[in-house]
C-alpha cells in the first residue's frame, strides 16, 4: 500500500483526480508500516519482513517526504531565496508598537530574492507603502496585476530583465516567470501559487471531526464532499504544473528556480513532474518533514523550491519563527555549481 501510494504521484490528476489524492495519506501509511514492524516482532516474527519490504520499495518516496542531509554551511557569496505565502501580508495586522511585523521580517531576512504568494496588501496597508519599504531596503520590484489571476510579487536585489505570466486555466491562482541577471547569466525564476483547495473554515471543521470520530453519522457524507472539492482543485493543478514545466523547457535557460505554494505534498503529481526536470532543494539540503502549512490539524509541506543542475543548494529549511501567516516561509541558499563554471 505504501509503495502504491507513492506511485500515485505519477498519475495526472486531470485524468485520475481522486487517485491522485492518495499521496496525502503517505505519512499515515508510513506510520502504519512502522507500527506493523513492532506488531509482528511481538506476535509473529516470521511476518516482520512484510512492512520492511514495503518500506524498502518506497525508500525514495520516504526520502522525498522526510530527507536527512549532513548540514553544510552556505558559502558567504551564496544567494538567499525566500518564498512565502503571506496570507495577504498577515491581513495588514500591526503589533503593539504600531508596526507591520511581517514587513519587518521580510526586510530583516536580507534575502536576495523574495517570492510572495497572497502578497496583496489589504485596504489598511497600501501596496505603494509596501513597495516603498522594499525599495529602501534595496530591492527591485516587479508585480503583475493584469486582472486575470492573483497578482504575483517578486522582490529581487538582482536586476530584473523581464516579467511574464504563464498562461493556464485558473480563476484566482497563477505563476509569474521572471528573468534575473546573475553575473553574466540569465536566471529564470518562476513564482507559483497553484490551484488552492479553497477549503472553508466549515470544511476544515468537518475534516477535524472525521479524524476525531470516523464513526460519526455525518462522516461519510462529509468525506465525500471534501474529496469532491479537493479532487476538483487537484484536477486543475495537473495542467498548471505541466504548463510551468513546458515554459521552463522552452526557455532553454540553464539557471532555473521554480518555487512557491504548490498546494501539493512531496508525494504528488506536481512534485513528481517538477522532479523529472529539476531537483527539490529540500530533498537536496533540507532535513525532516519541513511542514510549511501550520494550521492545527493540517500539517503538510506544500511550499517547495526546485532548481536546475546549475545550482547547488544549502541549508534549505522552513522558518518557524515567522508566525504571521497560515504558512511558514521556506528559505534556501543558492550558489552556481562548480561544474557550471
Amino acid at each position: 500500500m505504501l509503495w502504491a501510494c507513492g506511485l500515485s504521484s505519477g498519475l495526472n490528476p486531470a485524468v485520475h483526480s481522486h487517485v491522485a489524492l492518495f499521496g496525502l495519506g503517505f505519512p499515515l501509511l508510513l506510520l502504519l508500516n512502522i507500527a506493523f514492524i513492532f506488531f509482528w516482532l511481538v506476535f509473529s516474527i516470521r511476518y516482520v519482513w512484510l512492512p520492511f519490504v514495503g518500506m524498502l520499495l518506497s525508500v525514495s518516496y520516504i526520502y522525498d517526504y522526510c530527507p536527512v542531509n549532513w548540514p553544510e554551511k552556505h558559502p558567504e557569496d551564496a544567494l538567499k531565496l525566500l518564498t512565502y505565502n503571506t496570507e495577504f501580508l498577515a491581513r495588514g495586522e500591526k503589533n503593539a508598537e504600531g508596526r507591520y511585523p511581517i514587513l519587518d521580517y521580510l526586510v530583516a531576512s536580507e534575502a536576495d530574492i523574495i517570492c510572495l504568494q497572497e502578497g496583496v496588501a489589504p485596504k489598511n496597508l497600501k501596496s505603494e507603502y509596501v513597495d516603498s519599504i522594499m525599495a529602501k531596503a534595496g530591492y527591485h520590484i516587479r508585480r503583475l496585476h493584469d486582472g486575470k489571476a492573483e497578482p504575483q510579487f517578486v522582490y529581487s536585489r538582482l536586476p530584473i530583465l523581464s516579467v511574464h505570466r504563464i498562461a493556464y486555466e485558473s480563476t484566482t491562482n497563477g505563476s509569474l516567470a521572471v528573468e534575473l541577471l546573475y553575473g553574466q547569466d540569465t536566471v529564470l525564476l518562476v513564482n507559483n501559487h497553484l490551484e488552492s483547495y479553497k477549503l472553508t473554515p466549515e470544511d476544515k471543521m468537518k475534516y477535524k471531526e472525521i479524524i476525531k470520530d470516523p464513526e460519526n453519522g455525518h462522516a461519510e457524507s462529509n468525506s465525500r464532499e471534501l474529496v469532491r472539492k479537493m479532487a476538483g482543485a487537484s484536477r486543475l493543478r495537473g495542467p498548471q504544473v505541466d504548463s510551468v514545466l513546458n515554459y521552463v523547457e522552452k526557455s532553454g535557460r540553464r539557471a532555473v528556480i521554480v518555487c512557491g505554494d504548490l498546494n501539493d505534498s512531496p508525494i504528488s503529481y506536481s512534485c513528481h513532474r517538477l522532479s523529472s526536470r529539476l531537483k527539490s532543494a529540500f530533498r537536496q539540503s533540507g532535513n525532516g518533514l519541513g511542514l510549511s502549512y501550520n494550521q492545527k490539524g493540517f500539517y503538510f509541506r506544500i511550499d517547495h523550491i526546485f532548481v536546475s543542475d546549475y545550482w547547488q543548494t544549502y541549508e534549505t529549511h522552513v522558518d518557524k519563527t515567522a508566525p504571521w501567516s497560515d504558512h511558514y516561509p521556506m528559505i534556501t541558499y543558492l550558489k552556481k555549481h562548480k561544474k557550471e563554471d
